[in-house]
């Protein structure tokens, strides 16, 4: 199939100019496959999922500007080797510069066909960027070139799940942990899958699970999270509040983790806590309308009503802020 072809075809809708620009270059050696229609939705993905995009943005490794400052010292002697172009491109995208990194695929692309890992590296790019159209054609032509890895196939779950599109999100997860069996967030992101499709009972299961793989001790308060999460939206806020602490024992910042915690607390009629924590939510996201909100609620509760107005007014003039923009 010729690039012409492709690019023309009803499947590939390209949205910017740097995609374009990627598409001629690396898909003149090889065809890329149609991407898979979009599932019918049941809702919209639940708000408590970690961003894709914030992930990979913590996604980066150490001693980054000594490897981008040897590998521009070794292209300026090779300037035309692929793979130092190839490895800087890598580099930029670690430390969040996607654009620049964009560009350097570009070029590297003009001289090597991308590997299945590089072409994920590439998709990576528009998920920083919040692209996430041209990030799934990219991971779904990684796949069909290298359907066996894990890597490639966990970043086309979450992209999936970006755009509401829970059935291939789910089925992708299930390969992950097929060939990954203990994957935390494959199963993590499984359970908020199958969640955002209302099939409750394996959503819970999912994230008992990924909880119980979760180290309470660890750096990742978001398996917490979402289960204590899930337990309180289905009304069960005397089991959510266990997991909700352990939470914010392991990220004391976490304003989602607060907030549900908060209000988990109040269903029990732990209002002095509710309260408590509620007010640390504010204190971490002042110009968040819904903890503003939360809060006028359990002020209101507790008695204290001028406080609660004051909380009201704060949120509404949010909301009405956020709509302007």
């Amino acid at each position: 199939m010729s690039v012409n072809g492709i690019r023309s075809g009803a499947v590939m809708k390209l949205r910017s100019s740097r995609s374009s620009a990627f598409f001629i270059c690396a898909l003149a050696a090889f065809s890329a496959s149609s991407p898979a229609q979009d599932s019918p939705l049941t809702k919209a993905a639940p708000q408590i999922a970690f961003p894709f995009s914030q992930e990979q943005r913590h996604d980066v490794t150490t001693g980054l500007a000594q490897k981008e400052t040897g590998l521009r010292s070794a292209l300026a002697a090779q300037p035309e080797e692929a793979s130092l172009l190839y490895a800087l491109a890598l580099v930029l995208r670690q430390e969040g510069r996607a654009n620049e990194s964009l560009d350097t695929y570009t070029h590297a692309a003009r001289l090597r066909k991308p590997t299945p890992q590089e072409l994920r590296s590439v998709a990576l790019d528009y998920v920083l960027l919040d692209d996430y159209d041209d990030a799934i054609h990219w991971l779904e032509s990684a796949a069909t070139m290298d359907p066996l890895d894990p890597n490639i196939l966990y970043a086309l779950g979450r992209c999936y799940y970006s755009k509401n599109r829970f059935v291939e999100a789910g089925s992708v997860y299930l390969r992950v942990l097929a060939l990954r069996p203990r994957d935390l967030k494959a199963e993590e992101n499984l359970g908020l899958t199958y969640e955002a499709a209302n099939r409750s009972a394996e959503a819970e299961s999912a994230l008992r699970t990924a909880a119980s793989w979760a180290n309470p001790h660890g750096t990742d308060e978001w398996p917490f999270v979402n289960l204590g999460s899930f337990l309180f939206d289905h009304n069960r806020p005397e089991e959510a509040i266990e997991p909700l602490q352990i939470a914010i024992q392991i990220q004391p910042a976490s304003v989602i983790a607060h907030e549900k915690l908060g209000r988990s607390f109040l269903a029990t009629q732990q209002s002095t806590e509710g309260v408590e924590h509620l007010r640390k939510a504010v204190s971490l996201d002042p110009r968040n309308p819904r903890v503003h909100y939360e809060l006028g609620r359990a002020l209101r509760d507790a008695g204290q009503a001028e406080e609660a107005k004051k909380e009201f007014a704060l949120s509404q003039q949010l909301y009405s802020a956020h709509s302007a923009e």
